[in-house]
Parts: C-alpha cells; structure tokens; sequence
C-alpha cells in the first residue's frame, strides 16, 4: 500500500488492551520507517520476529513492555545497520546479551533492563564507542565486578546497572570517563571506600550507589562539586546513615528517586543530610517485591516446623515441613519470594484475643474467617476472626511497626501458619481487593490466581529439590523466581477477556479438584 511504502514514523504504544498486534506481519512492509514505538502494548511473539529485519532504515526501535517472551529472532537486528536507539526492556528473554546487537554500528542508546538477560556483563567489550547510554539492571548477570570493558566507551554519557549482583569496589578507572554525566549503582554488593576520582567528572549530575557495603568518606572532591555552583551534580546518593560519612549527600536511602535536579524521597526534594533528611536515623525500609507490592512476614514471626517445633521464621530452610492451617496440615517448603535478615521493612501488626502478634505487609492475604476468604491484611479490622489451629481468634488491635527482617516462604499449599495464624504465601494484585475485579465485576480469589501462577515454580522444585535449595537472590533478597509470575499478572490485566476465562478455569478447577 502508499502508507506502508512512505511511512518514517510510527507510534502505537501505550495500547495494552487490544489484541490486534499478536500478528503485525505488516510491519515488515514498512521498509521506509526509521522510528517505531510498540512499547506497553500487546505484542506478543516468541522471539524477535524475522521480519523486523525488512525494517533497514529504523533509527530508533522501542519494544519494552511487551511479551516477547522467547530467546530467539535475534538475526533480524543484522541487516538494522542504522539503529541509533533500541529498548528491549521489560520482556522475557532468558539468555545473553545477543552479539547481533552488540554488533550494531551505529547504535547510540541501549536499555535491556528487567529482561532476564544472563551471561557476564563483560558483553560491553563488543560494543562500539559510538554508545552514550547503557541501562542493564535488574537482570540475572552472573556475580563479578564492573567490567573493565566499560572503559573503552568513551562516549558514555548514562549508565545504569542497578541490581546486577556487582561485587568488588569501584574502579578508579570512572574518572577517565569524562563525558558520563549519569551514574546508577544502587542494590549491589560494592565494596570497600568510594574513590577520589569520581571528583575528577567533571560532568558528572547524579552519583547513586547506595544499599551496597561501601565504607569509608564520600571524597572531598566530590563534595566539593556537589557544593559548587558551577559543577552539575545534583544528585549524590549513598548509604550514609550507616556505612559511608557523607556530609554532602542528599539521599541516603534505596527509595531515593534521583534526577538531574536532585533527589526525591516520596516526591520530596531531599537537602544534604545535614539539613533536613538527615534527622532520622533509621534503617531503609524493605522495597517491594512480587505483584507490586511487599509480601513479606517480619523477623519477629515463628512458624511450627515438623519434627522442630516452634522455630524463628529466618531459620525456616527450603524443604522444611511447616503448618500451614490446622495444627496437623504440614507442607514442604519450596521456596522463598523474599529472604533478608538485615534489611527493615514497615509492616501491619495484628493483635488477637490469644495469639502472639501477627506482623505482615499490608498486601499480604491473610485468612479472615468471618469473610471466608483470603483478603489483604490493610482490609482487616478490629473485630475479624481469623483462623488459629481450626479455632476462631479476635483481632484487639491493629498497630504499624518497623522491624529487620524480611521474610516471604512459599509453601506447595500456597498457605502458612505464621504465628499460629493462618495465612497466605501471596499478595493482592489490586490495591485492597481480594478477588481480581473487571468493570466492577469480580472474577476469581487473588489467592487461586497467584497459586496458579507459582505451579510451574512448584512442579519444576517437585521434580529437582536439590535445584531449588540453591536458589539465588538479589543483594536485596529478591527470590529471581519472583518476576515470572509478576510478568504474567500484569500480562493478564492487561487482557481483560482472558482474565475472566482464567477465572472460569480456575472454578472449574477447583470443582474437578474436588472430584479427584
């Protein structure tokens, strides 16, 4: 057609409702185009489809937020010799960053987070110097230090590798780099003293690298750009109300939101720690995980294991038999969603009539019996009976505390006895529902939908315990099983028909269940 022949632009993004781009094989026709935006729709393709390799004159490419959701078609960016932009983010890929992108001449900015990339980060070794921004994080890169290759990209105006499992300390070597402008190194496990070269960039605007297990003084020289009218950092970012003395920073927390402008906490500007933000003398609260939200039980909870009694829910360990409901049901215990003895977290706490207070995130479903059903713990209120050993316990009072400790076990029951109280392994996916609702209808439990999103997770630990007892976390805690089924929830919302047709199979489930 005309349009398919002479179109240079084209944006769809932002659609996430349709299905009509399940199929876009007439997008290869569009030879002519050199911008493409399909970011936050429903694409849906396993792999990079062959024929994006028609699409020779494409400068800028953005398929984030989609469901590629397979490693393969990676051929197709050979003949993208143009490619200046390409974000890849938010997808399923499972594999290392593919040389044929590595490989792309021209290519300027590239983004790759939460993708489930693997391999060493030494992949930056293949790429041209032509590359001004690197985003990388939250990825399943193997454990090692900030690769020395990082270095030769001269032309490095941002990079993010936040998340990365990097270990080791800071190489000196930042200081060369002095066009990097954007520096992002939270949640790792980065060791040892901050260097005095990073005063040495002297275009350097945002410096992030808290919640790591850096020591030490933040450099002078860095303070005394941060300080400087002239010098543009803004935004100096480390864990300075613990490990690092930093008189100059502006945000010493891993929920800082930091900017060319500055740093925000909750959307307030931060001062230097002298000034306001520094006042408090707290450790930072845990971040969230899973569908959204925190799903986790404090430090101050116990569980009743088999054959253990009553043992501290950080000493729970993959394959222990824990009460799930009636003091009798026991179930095996998989895996765990979240798993930090030293970070904090905010958490609800539940008093009853004659048990020992439950302390759980406010999404956290727990069993109200009165409702029978699981609803989130911020729904509950004075007065609800929850389910303790088959009896009935009051809630008294409803208080919110901070403790260390994070703590999310995951039972093949998809339910745990915590504290004597019955409740879920899952969150709520919907602010403060407890059925995933449609234009105001309701369809289905949160808690059938999320235990039926965990049985791959279960079948493959069924199969290979010993695979599963050596799962891995972020440096946050983070179980990297947690992700896959967030991928498939917030798929699901965005596919209302299907919503309801996975709530009808998940009754006819439970009624052939039944019959088994």
């Amino acid at each position: 057609s005309v349009i398919a022949s002479a179109l240079e632009y084209l944006d769809i993004s932002n659609n996430p409702t349709g299905s009509f781009l399940s199929g876009m094989f007439w997008l290869g026709q569009m030879t002519k185009l050199t911008h493409l935006d399909i970011h936050n729709t429903n694409f849906d393709h396993a792999g990079i489809p062959p024929y994006f390799g028609n699409l020779v004159n494409l400068k800028h490419l953005d398929i984030s937020s989609t469901y590629i959701w397979y490693y393969k078609g990676w051929d197709a960016f050979s003949t993208m010799i143009n490619l200046e932009w390409l974000d890849l983010s938010v997808n399923y890929y499972e594999g290392e960053v593919p040389t044929q992108i590595l490989n792309l001449p021209k290519l300027k900015n590239l983004y790759i987070f939460d993708s489930y990339f693997s391999g060493s980060l030494d992949f930056m070794d293949q790429m041209s110097d032509t590359v001004i921004e690197i985003w990388a994080d939250l990825n399943w890169f193997e454990p090692g230090p900030i690769p020395s290759s990082l270095f030769s990209l001269t032309n490095l105006k941002g990079l993010s590798l936040t998340s990365c499992q990097l270990t080791g300390t800071i190489p000196t070597e930042f200081g060369n780099l002095d066009k990097l402008e954007s520096v992002w190194l939270f949640n790792n496990t980065l060791t040892d003293s901050i260097p005095t070269e990073i005063g040495d960039m002297e275009n350097l605007k945002i410096f992030q690298t808290e919640d790591n297990m850096l020591t030490g003084t933040m450099p002078e020289s860095v303070c005394t750009n941060f300080e400087s009218d002239v010098h543009p950092l803004s935004a100096l970012a480390t864990d300075c109300l613990t490990e690092v003395e930093c008189d100059c920073c502006n945000c010493c927390e891993f929920e800082c939101d930091c900017d060319k402008d500055g740093c925000y906490v909750d959307g307030v500007p931060q001062d230097p720690i002298n000034g306001d933000s520094g006042d408090s003398e707290e450790d930072t609260p845990a971040p969230g995980g899973g569908f959204g939200g925190g799903f986790c039980f404090s430090g101050e909870t116990t569980v009743n294991v088999f054959d253990k009694g009553i043992v501290a829910i950080a000493d729970l360990e993959i394959g222990d038999e824990v009460q799930v409901g009636n003091k009798d049901e026991y179930s095996r215990v998989y895996s765990f969603g979240h798993y930090n003895k030293d970070t904090t977290g905010e958490f609800l706490q539940i008093h009853t009539s004659n048990t020992k207070p439950l302390e759980l995130s406010k999404d956290h479903m727990i069993y109200v019996q009165n409702k029978e059903a699981f609803v989130p713990a911020s729904t509950v209120t004075v007065g609800d009976k929850l389910l303790s050993n088959n009896n009935n316990v009051e809630v008294t009072k409803i208080d919110t505390v901070t403790r260390k400790g994070v703590f999310a076990p995951f039972t093949e029951s998809g339910t745990i006895s915590v504290n004597g109280i019955m409740a879920s392994n899952y969150i709520t996916m919907q602010d403060d529902r407890n059925k995933l609702t449609i234009a105001g209808v309701p369809i289905a439990s949160m808690q059938r939908i999320a235990h039926s999103f965990t049985l791959p997770h279960r079948l493959i630990c069924n199969n290979n315990k010993e695979f599963c007892s050596n799962e891995t976390y972020s440096s946050s805690g983070i179980s990297h099983w947690v992700y896959g089924p967030y991928l498939a929830s917030k798929w699901l919302l965005n596919n209302q028909l299907l919503i309801v047709v996975v709530g009808l199979l998940a009754t006819f489930s439970r009624r052939i269940s039944k019959k088994l």
